[in-house]
């Protein structure tokens, strides 16, 4: 039985994030030539069309020559102009911040690059004559994150010369074993999301994977429906770690710590005090342990952890992981359209 199968028997959000790494597989293949004149890279979107930016940052900063910004605010920069390569992910083509976002970088005379499986994005970018990466339609926009990291990958290597394809590629074999690892039933993503409850997660990471705990933080956002955030170290040593030791919540919320196993001893040495001093406060710390030689390696596993979590902790808690009415409401209510309510009949005044 193939992979793509074995994700098949498989349903709604369970099938999505076992399929994670099929996805991203098959997104390599997808290669791109990709000329441009310019001298930043910004990358447009919001939600699950956004965090594959964060990841591809995360991995080449220490690499490429080029600033990488990744733009949420529908409002673009002062400094953004003719040189600056705005590549616009949208899964649906309907993102008003991100259409808002494409329409301003067209005012600006960027090189345009699409990134979308339809909507009103696509047909700008085809009227347009713009480069244009069609994804596969019919997943959540969450859930696109495979195919969104392989074909920025391939743009990546394109534009600046990296080697996150070939790097991904040896990846997939040891993704594949953590995937199934991660699906049965004595997975370590289930022990984290027993020990998680009812208390609020707070996700923290080293600056070099940060992009991970930013994805735990939204996966369980949307797929637990449970609150949750996100922090990194050593910024947490210089604000958060007050709340930690005197915060009046503190005990209401859990604190996971996604540790680099094979970090430089500088970072290592960081989270080690970091994690120390919680203890120290009498707070239960769960150490997150992410292997990975490279720091892309890490934040995939982290990821894929993460997403397992997420899946989990909404078993547990009897929640659908794939409704997203609050989301679909506002959508509504920013269009200027009547909102839903949750049985999808339009709400009256």
């Amino acid at each position: 039985m193939t992979d793509r199968a074995k994700g098949g028997e498989r349903k709604g959000m369970a099938r999505e994030i076992y399929n994670f790494v099929s996805n991203l597989e098959e997104s390599l293949d997808k290669k791109v030539s990709v000329k441009f004149d310019f001298d930043r890279i910004m990358i447009c979107g919001m939600g699950g069309s956004a965090i594959g930016g964060d990841i591809i940052k995360d991995s080449v900063i220490g690499e490429i020559k080029y600033p990488v910004t990744i733009q949420r605010f529908p409002e673009l920069p002062k400094w953004v102009n003719e040189k600056t390569l705005a590549i616009v992910s949208s899964y649906s083509g309907n993102t008003i911040e991100t259409l808002s976002m494409y329409n301003q970088a067209m005012g600006r005379n960027c090189p345009i690059i699409v990134m979308t499986s339809g909507g009103e994005l696509e047909q700008l970018g085809i009227k347009n004559k713009q480069m244009m990466i069609k994804m596969a339609p019919g997943l959540q926009p969450r859930s696109a994150l495979g195919m969104n990291l392989g074909y920025l990958a391939n743009i990546m290597d394109s534009l600046c010369g990296t080697k996150c394809v070939a790097e991904i590629r040896k990846l997939i074999p040891s993704l594949m074993k953590l995937r199934d690892k991660l699906d049965g039933n004595r997975s370590e993503a289930r022990k984290i999301a027993e020990e998680i409850q009812e208390r609020t997660p707070i996700v923290y990471a080293t600056a070099g994977i940060y992009a991970s705990a930013i994805r735990w933080k939204s996966q369980i956002n949307e797929n637990s429906k449970m609150m949750a955030f996100a922090g990194s170290v050593p910024e947490f040593n210089h604000n958060e770690i007050m709340g930690w030791s005197e915060g009046e919540l503190r005990d209401k919320c859990v604190l996971i710590f996604l540790y680099e196993v094979s970090a430089p001893k500088a970072i290592r040495k960081m989270a080690d005090a970091s994690i120390s001093a919680m203890k120290g406060y009498g707070q239960d710390v769960k150490v997150v342990k992410i292997k990975g030689k490279s720091s892309l390696e890490r934040i995939l596993r982290a990821v894929m952890i993460g997403d397992y979590v997420s899946l989990y902790l909404a078993e547990s808690r009897g929640v659908d992981p794939m409704d997203i009415h609050s989301i679909v409401e506002f959508k509504a209510r920013i269009s200027g359209k009547p909102p839903k309510s949750a049985s999808g009949k339009r709400k009256t005044k």
